[in-house]
C-alpha cells in the first residue's frame, strides 16, 4: 500500500497487513469482503493465530469492532483477536476489549512520508533550490555577509511555496536579522 493512499477500508485492509507485517506478524490473509464475520484479516505472531478487525474511521471506534472482533475469533478459530485503527476507541471499546482479551492498535494511519506526497516535478525543484541554496551559502561565507542579489536569487527559487521552501526562506530571514545587507 505505498504507491496510492488510502481512500476506503478495503485500501485500509491492505495498508493494515503491510503494517502488521511490519511489526512481525505472519500469514497474514485477506478474509472475504463480503461474510467475512467481524474479522478482516488472519494472521500469526509467535505463534499465535489473529483474527483482526481493521476500522478506518473519522470518529472514535466503538464497542461493535471489539463485539465482531470476539465473534470472528470464535468463527475462525484464533486464539487471540486484534482491532486496528487510524482513530482512537471509546472508553466503552476499551472496556470490552480489556474484558475479553482483544488487543487494540490506535492511531495506525497511512500519513505518507515528505518525499512520497511530492510530484517529480517538485522533487526536481527541491534539488535546484538546494543547489542554489548552497551556491548563496558559499558567497555568504566568502563575503561574511548576504548581498541583496543573492536573497534575490533566493526568492526566486523558493518562490514555489513548499515545505523546504518555507524552511530555506526562514533560515535566510534569520540570517538577514543578524547580518547586515549589501
Amino acid at each position: 500500500m505505498k504507491s496510492r493512499q488510502v481512500q476506503d477500508g478495503y485500501d485500509y485492509e491492505l495498508f493494515a497487513a503491510g503494517e502488521l507485517k511490519r511489526r512481525g506478524f505472519r500469514r497474514i490473509r485477506q478474509t472475504a469482503k463480503s461474510r467475512d464475520y467481524g474479522v478482516d484479516l488472519l494472521a500469526e505472531y509467535q505463534g499465535r493465530s489473529y483474527a483482526v478487525q481493521c476500522k478506518y474511521y473519522t470518529r472514535p471506534v466503538d464497542g461493535s469492532a471489539v463485539q465482531e472482533a470476539v465473534a470472528g475469533m470464535a468463527f475462525y478459530d484464533c486464539e487471540r483477536a486484534l482491532v486496528i485503527t487510524n482513530s482512537t476507541f471509546t472508553d466503552g471499546a476499551r472496556a470490552l476489549a480489556q474484558a475479553n482479551g482483544v488487543e487494540l492498535f490506535e492511531g495506525i494511519s497511512p500519513r505518507p512520508g515528505f518525499w512520497q506526497r511530492r510530484r517529480p516535478w517538485e522533487l526536481v525543484l527541491l534539488a535546484v533550490q538546494c543547489v542554489v541554496f548552497g551556491l548563496i551559502l558559499r558567497e555568504m561565507s566568502a563575503q561574511q555577509t548576504l548581498s541583496l542579489r543573492g536573497v534575490g536569487y533566493l526568492l526566486l527559487f523558493c518562490f514555489p511555496v513548499s515545505y523546504l521552501s518555507v524552511r530555506l526562506l526562514g533560515f535566510c530571514i534569520r540570517l538577514l536579522q543578524k547580518r547586515n545587507i549589501n
